[in-house]
């Protein structure tokens, strides 16, 4: 279901449950840390970005930028020179898999895809579109 307020509106919202989550996953990864009697790994990532701006069956008048910037968070026991900004979602678990647990997944295309709500499985690419989308 789509927000029935304005752009402005849905960001206030918006911070204000980012706020409050925020706080509770503070809470929870110390309750992690805390709990632990050997280094854990803490994956947090979100499936999407904010929606201010996005149209929901208009890939011209979305903000791909706002909608596909997410939160990728790793607390792994070792380092990975893998994990890179420019990892997407469909790669970050089997970077870390690979990384802790010599998993040996193949890393997928760093792809990013557009889909219409009116067509969900209409997939578009927008990988190379995503810093050019938003109207300043």
């Amino acid at each position: 279901m789509a927000f029935g307020g304005t752009p402005e509106e849905y960001q206030r919202d918006y911070i204000e449950q980012l706020t409050y989550i925020n706080r509770q996953m503070e809470l929870a990864i110390d309750a992690i840390l805390a709990g632990s009697s050997q280094p854990p790994i803490i994956l947090i990532q979100g499936d999407h970005g904010p929606g201010s701006m996005l149209m929901r069956d208009s890939l011209e008048q979305t903000c791909l930028f706002e909608r596909t910037s997410i939160l990728s968070a790793y607390y792994i026991p070792i380092g990975s020179n893998l994990l890179t900004n420019d990892l997407t979602p469909v790669n970050s678990f089997r970077v870390v898999f690979n990384s802790v647990f010599d998993a040996g997944l193949p890393l997928l295309a760093n792809e990013t895809y557009f889909s219409p709500q009116s067509w969900p499985y209409d997939f578009t690419p927008v990988s190379d579109q995503i810093e050019t989308t938003c109207k300043k």
